[in-house]
């Protein structure tokens, strides 16, 4: 698919009607997950573009299903158990009902779903890889479910083996749709907001301050970063690390940012909704991950103009260029993870440098582009 970006079509005419469907909308406690952030991204933009959609969800209703309503979504929640057998026949029921001849499904079970669902009505299915998590014992199901007509959607290249390895999809019926995001809500918000955002914070006029952007959860590596902090602070004594995101992780990060003697170094802000102008007050955006689909957070930090650090591992090197928007380490090296912070701190010529290539490498990454290559995505799934 092309690379530039283009507009989406004001209306597509060529498209039966779709279901989208995924695991839940999120976590317990009304927390949310990348993909509630991406549905609420995308979701507005296919209606706008006249896909006809019912939006479903295996699991129970969710907080986040009020921001879905307030856009004119009404979304379908099966309250399915973990391990309800009978919810595919829901969902093929539900299909039949509404005509759809598409099934764009998520998740591990979601997808496993989509194609008994898709057997049973004769539709067509597209599976949407958003991470590189194994589908584990479910993998042999998927085989069994597969159809040589199902296709996968990848969020990056990195992505698409696990798509045709462990969910069984034919080579040539992968593609990549790399995420988008609303690039405007993201731009640098100038200096007023950045003082602002920084005055609020408590934060010192020059202080170097870094930010971790994502669900503090083991696979994120936010112990590795913060065990990387005594030697950054040794090297640039003021800086200060804003650790934003909540998960289970929380308790145990804070604990060890103690036992390090970084507490005056570490802010945990929780899950914020503010992310665009707490952007606005940061220099670098850290992605210690052990394993990442694509990296959200890093596209976010790019499109606000902020330089990247992150370990190269799953589709990071597909957002992150070396020395171009950020610099990449090598996965696990957190010696060298935490130089290049330092680096990158010290030079500020290098850092303003970054930054122009963040802003300008953002732009492939727009929510725009981002739903028109997920159109193309389904025509070719539908194509006979």
């Amino acid at each position: 698919m092309g690379a530039q970006p283009c507009d989406v079509p004001i209306r597509v005419t060529d498209l039966p009607p779709v279901m989208i469907l995924a695991d839940h909308f999120g976590y317990a406690d009304g927390v949310r997950h990348g993909v509630t952030t991406y549905l609420l991204h995308v979701l507005p933009l296919l209606a706008a573009a006249g896909v006809e959609m019912t939006v479903c969800f295996l699991r129970a209703t969710h907080a986040a299903a009020a921001d879905l309503h307030a856009l004119g979504i009404r979304p379908v929640f099966f309250d399915a158990g973990k391990w309800d057998p009978t919810v595919a026949l829901r969902i093929a029921g539900l299909a039949r009902h509404r005509g759809v001849r598409l099934l764009h499904a998520t998740g591990v079970k979601g997808t496993l779903a989509a194609r008994i669902a898709a057997r049973l009505t004769g539709a067509r299915t597209l599976l949407h890889m958003h991470d590189l998590n194994d589908p584990g014992a479910l993998s042999v199901a998927q085989r069994l479910a597969a159809q040589p007509t199902d296709a996968a959607v990848c969020v990056s290249q990195a992505v698409c083996e696990l798509a045709v390895r462990r969910y069984h999809v034919r080579p040539e019926r992968v593609c990549v749709a790399r995420n988008g995001i609303p690039l405007e809500l993201l731009r640098d918000a100038g200096a007023d907001t950045r003082s602002r955002v920084r005055a609020e914070l408590g934060i010192e006029p020059g202080q170097p301050v870094l930010a971790s952007v994502g669900r503090l959860h083991p696979v994120k590596g936010h112990r590795a970063l913060l065990s990387m902090l005594p030697a950054i602070v040794r090297s640039c004594p003021r800086a200060l690390l804003l650790v934003v995101g909540d998960g289970p992780e929380r308790a145990a990060c804070e604990h060890l940012a103690g036992s390090l003697g970084m507490t005056r170094h570490v802010r945990f802000l929780g899950r914020r909704t503010d992310v665009p102008r707490l952007l606005s007050a940061i220099d670098l955006v850290l992605m210690p991950s052990h394993s990442e689909g694509l990296g959200l957070a890093a596209i976010e930090g790019l499109a606000a103009a902020r330089p990247v650090i992150a370990f190269a591992v799953g589709g990071l090197p597909e957002v992150v260029v070396d020395g171009v928007n950020g610099r990449l380490v090598p996965p696990g090296d957190c010696e060298a993870f935490a130089q290049a912070v330092i680096d990158t701190l010290a030079d500020p010529a290098r850092r303003a440098s970054y930054a122009r290539g963040a802003a300008a490498s953002a732009q492939g990454f727009s929510i725009e582009l981002h739903v028109q290559r997920l159109i193309d995505c389904y025509r070719m799934t539908l194509a006979p």
